[in-house]
């Protein structure tokens, strides 16, 4: 597999921030958490849990755990590792299976979505009131407005996903786009708590060229990924689910 030389720069970049050599490393973990011990000398653990983690195993120097969030470029530094030929080790390939072809949509109501719209258009009326005001100082809170409310309306469109699989792809909708994944094109699958408690829950997308999709899918059941889980394996992708589905957020003890 080719990479660029951007996408080179960019791993290269986060190996030497980890003081690690390409020649150290062993395999490395993806989408998948990590278990370590707490404190030295204790035998309670603690998960690195949600999106993005990365695990280098490192040749009899144990491992080195990063967090790589989209704005880390995670496409770039797995593309250079598996071009490198560094074995990835939770990446497990599935056949496929013949199976009766279902179109399914995984969607719940959320409360919290409607909470973020009434503030989005609160913001937006209030900016366009302080607009038409007669004082000279009101475009200083128009401005303050009308940036609360593309903040509001950016969460409305990424942080409340919900899903469709039909016979050949995995669907992602949110507010005003569909996202459509042929089973094909995908690799890995996995779904997980959101270290954002509010947002509860992630799915994280590895395709055929090893290209991180990250969709934050709150408008789907918890109880429902482990089932979707199963489904996209019969359709050759490896999919986990890390969630305790009787939990609403990874802390929760309430379950």
């Amino acid at each position: 597999m080719e990479v660029t030389a951007k996408e080179q720069k960019r791993a290269e970049q986060l190996l030497q921030n980890q003081r690690t050599g390409l020649h150290q490393i062993e395999s490395f973990s993806f989408m998948k958490r990590y278990h370590q011990a707490s404190h030295k000398g204790t035998t309670t653990s603690k998960d690195k849990y949600g999106p993005g983690i990365l695990t280098l195993h490192l040749k009899g120097k144990g491992d080195k755990v990063v967090y790589l969030p989209p704005f880390r470029h995670p496409s770039s530094v797995i593309r250079f590792l598996v071009s490198k030929g560094v074995p990835f080790d939770n990446y497990v390939p599935q056949e496929p299976t013949v199976a009766e072809p279902v179109t399914e949509t995984y969607r719940r109501p959320s409360l919290y979505m409607f909470y973020f719209f009434v503030l989005f258009l609160m913001f937006l009326i209030l900016g366009y009131y302080c607009i038409s005001g007669d004082v000279w100082w009101g475009f200083i809170p128009a401005i303050i407005s009308f940036g609360l409310s593309l903040f509001f309306i950016n969460m409305l469109m990424t942080r409340f996903c919900y899903l469709t699989l039909d016979k050949d792809a995995l669907v992602v909708h949110s507010v005003g786009r569909s996202i459509r994944y042929p089973y094909t094109d995908l690799r890995k699958v996995n779904f997980d708590f959101a270290r954002e408690q509010a947002f509860t829950h992630v799915m994280e997308l590895l395709d055929k060229d090893y290209r991180y999709r990250l969709f934050y899918i709150g408008r789907v059941s918890r109880k429902k990924l482990n089932e979707i889980a199963e489904r996209l394996k019969t359709s050759g992708i490896d999919a986990t689910c890390s969630l305790n589905d009787h939990k609403r957020f990874y802390q929760d003890i309430r379950h």
